[in-house]
């Protein structure tokens, strides 16, 4: 119903716009209806104050109702809410009709566009993104791009965002963003955790053009100040000023010429120089330089990027077999997805260190998906990828990180190969070589038979489950049901000298990292709700631990994050005893009067969090909590029976959550395997026309 409500609403405000568009940019005209997306919304929301930008919103809305143009209103209003704080956008002179040189009739859509603006439901009742996104459709739909930056398509930007699923705290790079479009999908599922401050995004395009329209479309996702900058391929590559990132997602020109390629430091071309006539390859080792120990990319290449020969080989043979390899997986999406060409693409999942992302003995794979018969297409119109076939890409993606054998090949769909026999292919990264499609028609049924036994098994269990939760549920109201004060002293005054801040950047340096197996440091990024998560931790030396002893960890500790995402804890497990609290992390050892699991349940919840995030430092994508203000955190404190029992009921709704989760996805499970059933045919009837009458001569 939203998604109609905001379609109506495109389709009004580009209707007001429609019969000006003749002869103008409408790029440009776009850049500028976002802006006034975002002006209109921040309106709305201060509308009941005296601020001079909403009395001459009102004044410009009351021109246009009398066919006089707003345009000198809309720009006094522009620049009066640019300087409020809380105002996302950085630089307003930057959009057309803010232009001073240009007189009003200059721009003779906004009169139109704004009163189709304020008219109910406004975008920002039914979802200015929203809005925003349809809005950019349609100008595609009626424009003749050819060339250049590409703008994705959203079910592929959510495809790139699933691949390489961005979270809060993460520094997310496209170094070729056209419209913006790959970094507002990423915004979209950060912002289900917490608002995304600019600059822990890193956005250029090639096409300078397109900066104004990407920095105007982010900021009605939400980013608080997002800057796009215009550069050149060998320009990004030599910048010095630039810190490594979490993320990596782009749909970068293909196939374009690179100027000046011999001016690019030969250090940061690690698997070689590429050819001068051809991007691609440099584009793809730029994302491998620019990501973190731990960080993943998803860029769009062309499928001859696979298997073109000469220099690209080589290079791509370098990429698969050196230093362990860095290329995760490549999928192979179908044709027709983007408007104006048919030509299908590929998705590189790369790593600058596989071995972050796979166990020990898995990096030397590749996964291949060939997702081409996936989406639906209408008429005269771009095939569109469904919300159930992005889930199956980047599910198969994160079972094959946690298991990149053989088993999780899906015949038809999806294969795992080892380095070995995509070398005997003379390096081809193209996903139609190693994936059967032939195999994807069974010759019989799938035995749901025994996935629906599964399912009975699950269903049971978790019956069972729902059972033990509803005792530890009455138990807990039963030790609170006579509760009437609840004292609430602070975590200083509980356990001043017990917590402790990990130990500074100067005691363990970034050299004194092992490649081998070690003492694991923990780090912010290493805390799960469901406890730690050993995948990519960094581990010293058991001598260099013995020097740290202050921050060792002991069973019963409590380690909680002290930046990016607040109120992330965990608590340490008879397997965690010993190792070393890291920089970034805080660790709690309990009195004998604070469990400390009730402690995390109540780290987690959204009481501590918003406590946290109101005494916090830093901006809004990497908040800073100090230890001074930790120690003032105020925390309810019942008797200890009653905090064993919260803690039991929070660890009981865990494993419920848990139990449903995997009920759910064994049903899609069954669901996909059912759909995909084809009846076999008998041998003599395999071709239709083998035993076809032979007509008398």
């Amino acid at each position: 119903m939203t998604e109609t409500r905001a379609a109506d609403v495109a389709d009004r405000l580009w209707r007001a716009y429609a019969p000006f568009r003749r002869g103008r940019d409408s790029a440009g005209d776009l850049a500028s209806m976002f802006a006034l997306l975002v002006l209109a919304r921040f309106v709305e929301s201060r509308r009941d104050s005296a601020d001079d930008f909403v009395k001459q919103w009102k004044r410009a809305v009351a021109e246009a109702e009398t066919r006089i143009s707003p345009v000198m209103g809309l720009r006094a209003a522009l620049s009066s809410a640019a300087r409020q704080p809380g105002f996302p956008l950085p630089d307003v002179r930057a959009f057309e009709f803010m232009n001073r040189y240009e007189q009003p009739d200059d721009v003779p859509w906004t009169a139109a566009f704004l009163l189709a603006l304020v008219q109910r439901p406004t975008p920002a009742e039914v979802g200015a993104a929203d809005v925003a996104a349809l809005l950019l459709d349609r100008h595609l739909q009626e424009s003749t791009v050819t060339a250049g930056e590409f703008p994705v398509p959203p079910a592929v930007a959510r495809v790139l965002v699933g691949l390489t699923a961005p979270g809060p705290g993460d520094r997310v790079l496209d170094p070729a963003c056209g419209s913006g479009g790959l970094l507002a999908a990423a915004v979209a599922q950060i912002a289900e955790h917490s608002r995304v401050d600019g600059a822990f995004l890193e956005a250029y395009t090639t096409d300078h053009a397109n900066a104004d329209l990407a920095m105007a479309n982010l900021a009605v996702h939400g980013v608080d100040r997002p800057v796009v900058r215009g550069s050149d391929l060998v320009s990004l590559f030599n910048r010095h000023d630039t810190p490594e990132v979490d993320v990596v997602i782009s749909n970068p020109p293909f196939n374009r010429r690179i100027e000046n390629v011999e001016k690019i430091d030969p250090a940061h071309l690690r698997f070689g120089t590429p050819p001068a006539s051809n991007a691609n390859f440099a584009w793809l080792q730029f994302a491998v330089n620019r990501l973190s120990p731990g960080g993943i990319a998803a860029m769009i290449m062309p499928p001859a990027a696979a298997w073109s020969g000469g220099g690209e080989a080589d290079i791509r043979r370098k990429m698969i077999e050196e230093d362990g390899g860095v290329v995760l997986a490549v999928i192979a999406l179908p044709p027709n997805l983007f408007a104006h060409t048919a030509v299908p693409v590929h998705v590189w999942v790369l790593a600058r260190d596989k071995a972050h992302h796979l166990p020990p003995g898995g990096t030397d794979s590749v996964l291949f998906v060939d997702a081409g018969r996936l989406g639906r297409q209408a008429p005269r119109r771009p095939r569109i990828l469904t919300a159930d076939d992005v889930e199956r890409i980047a599910v198969r993606l994160r079972e094959w990180l946690r298991s990149p054998g053989t088993d999780s090949d899906e015949a038809g769909f999806s294969r795992s190969v080892k380095h070995e026999e995509i070398l005997e292919n003379d390096g081809s990264l193209d996903p139609r070589l190693y994936v059967n499609v032939e195999r994807e028609r069974p010759a019989a049924a799938p035995d749901l038979t025994r996935a629906l036994e599964k399912l009975d098994h699950h269903v049971k269990e978790t019956a069972s489950s729902s059972a033990e939760l509803a005792e530890s549920l009455a138990r807990y109201e039963r030790l609170t049901r006579n509760e009437t004060t609840l004292s609430r002293p602070t975590l200083g005054a509980i356990a001043a000298d017990l917590l402790v801040a990990g130990p500074s950047g100067s005691h363990i340096r970034a050299e004194d990292y092992l490649d081998a197996p070690g003492v694991p440091v923990v780090m912010p990024k290493d805390l799960t709700d469901d406890g730690f998560d050993a995948t990519g931790i960094r581990q010293i030396t058991e001598d260099h631990a013995r020097g740290l002893d202050r921050f060792r960890l002991r069973r019963g500790d409590v380690v909680l994050a002290r930046r990016g995402e607040l109120g992330r804890c965990a608590v340490v497990r008879e397997e965690q005893d010993g190792w070393v609290c890291g920089t970034g992390c805080f660790v709690l050892r309990p009195t004998d009067g604070l469990d400390a699991d009730y402690f995390a349940a109540y780290l987690r919840g959204a009481e501590a969090r918003d406590w946290l995030s109101a005494h916090s430092t830093g901006s809004t994508g990497m908040k800073t909590i100090s230890l001074a203000a930790l120690r003032k955190l105020p925390v309810p404190l019942p008797d200890l029976g009653t905090q064993q029992a919260i803690a039991a009921m929070m660890a009981r709704l865990d494993h419920h959550k848990r139990l449903l989760r995997e009920q759910l996805d064994l049903t899609q499970a069954i669901r996909r395997d059912a759909l995909n059933w084809r009846p076999a045919c008998p041998p003599d009837e395999a071709d239709p026309l083998a035993h076809r009458p032979v007509p008398a001569t």
